[in-house]
C-alpha cells in the first residue's frame, strides 16, 4: 500500500516534532507523497458577549497557529514543498482532526502523544481520540 497522502496532526509539543519527523521520512523517498499539517486552535464555548471580549486573545493564538505551522513545514527539508499547512478551529482538536480525515482521502494519519497516562489519557487524550475516531490508520508518536 503506498502512503501518498499523510496528514500529521501538531501542537508545540515534544510528540508533535516526533510525528512530523516520522512524517518526512515517510515521504521522503516517495516523490508522490504529500503532507498536510494540521494545527487545530482550541476554541472554547463562549456566549456572544464573552466572544467580543475574546477576540483579541483569539487573533493571537490564530497567530500563533499559523507560526507553528510556518516553522514545521520550513523544517521538513524537501517534503516542504509537498506539505500544506491546514489551520483548523474548534471546541475539541480531536473533533475537527476527524472531521478532517472524514474529509479527505488520507492513507495514514500521524499524531504525537505527550505521555499522558491512566485516566487523563483515556479522558483527555487528543491522540487517543482521533486513533478511536479514525476512519484510517492511526500512527502515534511517542
Amino acid at each position: 500500500m503506498a502512503l501518498n497522502n499523510l496528514l500529521v496532526a501538531v501542537d508545540d509539543s515534544e510528540g508533535s516534532r516526533k510525528a512530523v519527523d516520522i512524517a518526512v521520512d515517510i515521504a521522503t523517498p516517495n516523490p508522490d507523497a504529500h503532507v498536510d499539517v494540521a494545527y487545530v486552535v482550541n476554541i472554547p464555548l463562549l456566549n456572544e458577549s464573552q466572544s467580543v471580549n475574546f477576540k483579541d486573545i483569539l487573533d493571537m493564538m490564530m497567530d500563533d497557529g499559523k507560526q507553528l505551522l510556518e516553522d514545521v513545514v520550513a523544517g521538513m527539508g524537501d517534503v516542504a514543498d509537498r506539505a500544506e499547512a491546514l489551520l483548523l478551529t474548534g471546541v475539541s482538536p480531536a473533533t475537527e482532526l476527524v472531521k478532517l480525515i472524514e474529509q479527505r482521502n488520507y492513507d495514514l494519519v500521524i499524531i504525537g502523544n505527550r505521555g499522558l497516562s491512566g485516566v487523563q489519557e483515556y479522558m483527555g487524550s487528543v491522540s487517543h481520540k482521533v486513533l478511536h475516531g479514525s476512519t484510517v490508520p492511526v500512527l502515534v508518536a511517542k
